[in-house]
């Protein structure tokens, strides 16, 4: 399972090289597969020795700025959505790229709903019964993006919600906006990038400075010389693991372990997933075969050196399929055929 990640900002944002940094410019044709940096997996292969070792990844699209169209289904198919705006260059306005961004998405949004509102008022005249509370549900939601509002700020319950589902609205996609600064304003970004965390934090989103140009740069330095060099712009790390980080958290995902002699693997997860629904991320037919999991620590396994000899400790905790998967969980799935 990788996490689908659009990348999305005006001409001139600096988006490419976005792209490109956190793809290594292996990406082709706006497409990339790219690594979500995890220490935890060092620590589990050192202790059990795999034969390879996977991480979580992320499939980034970079949607071409000149295309709405193209821009707007990048979004939709993304599981999350990260707004690059311009802090660099002649006279930037970060903050209004922003604004014009999810202006963009609002009004992608209203149109998508009042022509499910005009098709719903046509079958209600043609007799048909059912769809009087999702017609409720998308007026409040016709109403609200009138105002400008995105629909992430739409109060919603699950009923609610499940007619705003098969919108794929753009305005409900959750994202990270990035503020793509000169690298003279690392590392905090300067009254730019604060401007954008402000608006960002009003709309309730996460926002992140860095400079793309910088990061693209460094990606050709060897590790140790890169990490010095960032240094010397008060960066203590890449910023890239941080802007992973915060696609993490927008997405509400959390990352669990497989951990045995053929491999050790990150594996990304919905938050509060039951064990079952965490099987069927390795292998769909694990869920529907699920039969319990044995689960432990990190730690734990790091100090044991293998699932075997915590197994045989009696140290695994034999979980069902209700279980709700914990961030850094490591997890052996036994399965029928």
């Amino acid at each position: 399972m990788s996490v689908n990640v659009a990348l999305v900002g005006p001409i001139g944002a600096g988006k490419t090289s976005l792209f490109n940094a956190l793809t290594g410019g292996r990406g082709a044709d706006g497409m990339g597969m790219v690594d979500v940096p995890d220490q935890r997996l060092g620590r589990l292969a050192t202790a059990v020795h795999p034969r390879r070792v996977v991480a979580a990844q992320v499939r980034v699209i970079d949607a071409p700025p000149g295309s709405r169209a193209q821009r707007i289904a990048a979004a939709r198919e993304a599981d999350v959505v990260i707004k690059v705006v311009r802090g660099f260059g002649p006279e930037p306005d970060p903050a209004g790229d922003l604004e014009e961004i999810e202006l963009d998405m609002v009004l992608t949004d209203l149109a998508t709903v009042e022509r499910r509102l005009e098709l719903l008022a046509r079958e209600q005249r043609g007799g048909r019964r059912e769809g009087a509370a999702e017609m409720v549900t998308l007026e409040r939601a016709r109403v609200h993006l009138g105002e400008g509002q995105g629909l992430r700020s739409l109060a919603v319950d699950a009923e609610t919600r499940s007619h705003l589902d098969p919108l794929f609205a753009v305005s409900l996609k959750p994202s990270v906006v990035v503020a793509n600064v000169g690298d003279s304003l690392l590392p905090d970004g300067g009254e730019l990038a604060q401007r954008v965390q402000r608006l960002a934090g009003e709309r309730g989103l996460q926002s992140l400075p860095l400079s793309a140009k910088l990061e693209l740069e460094l990606g050709d330095l060897d590790p140790a010389d890169a990490t010095e060099m960032r240094a010397t712009f008060g960066l203590l790390e890449s910023p890239l693991g941080g802007l992973t980080r915060a696609v993490w958290a927008a997405g509400g995902l959390i990352t669990f372990f497989t951990a045995g002699e053929p491999e050790v693997r990150a594996w990304p997860c919905a938050d509060q997933a039951p064990a079952a629904q965490a099987a069927g991320v390795i292998h769909s037919d694990f869920e529907r075969s699920f039969i319990r999991a044995e689960v432990t620590s990190v730690d734990e396994l790091v100090e044991s050196g293998s699932m075997e000899a915590l197994r045989g400790q009696g140290r695994l905790r034999i979980e069902g399929r209700d279980y709700r998967v914990r961030d850094g969980d490591v997890v052996f799935f036994r399965v029928g055929r």
